[in-house]
């Protein structure tokens, strides 16, 4: 179960991004982002995949390095511009995957840093001086 909460952000996004790549066009929900510049809708969407890689090695039992993770962002990224030379009306770019492997970059940086920063712990109660009054007892000969 741990390995699904770890790693099933990475693997919905993956799907997600493949489904986005077979579409010959923009669907309806995302016609707003038509008049984006189209490398800031790729690093976008893959600065989501580079945050669910760090949030998989965050909440995984088991840690690959930041390198490797980052390399299977930048990989990823290149196959979905190969898969894209074969949907009509698409054609694969460098500069695409350019702007896919920088948005992997910060978006792992950017959660990577969230998750890692150290919790503050309250600091211990000064056991060494007592605010409560001291009772004294009568000295007995």
């Amino acid at each position: 179960m741990r390995h699904l909460v770890a790693w099933g952000p990475a693997v919905l996004w993956v799907a997600v991004l493949f489904v986005l790549s077979e579409l010959q066009g923009i669907p309806e929900p995302l016609e707003p982002l038509a008049g984006i510049n189209d490398k800031v809708v790729h690093a976008l969407l893959y600065a989501v995949l580079g945050g669910a890689l760090a949030w998989g090695r965050h909440a995984g039992p088991i840690r690959p390095p930041h390198g490797v993770l980052l390399l299977a962002g930048f990989i990823y990224g290149a196959l979905d511009e190969w898969h894209q030379s074969f949907v009509p009306g698409r054609t694969p770019s460098v500069g695409d995957w350019v702007a896919d492997a920088v948005g992997v970059i910060v978006g792992y940086a950017a959660l990577h840093l969230i998750l890692s920063r150290p919790t503050p712990v309250p600091p211990e109660p000064d056991r060494s001086r007592s605010d409560a009054p001291t009772r004294s007892t009568p000295k007995r000969d």
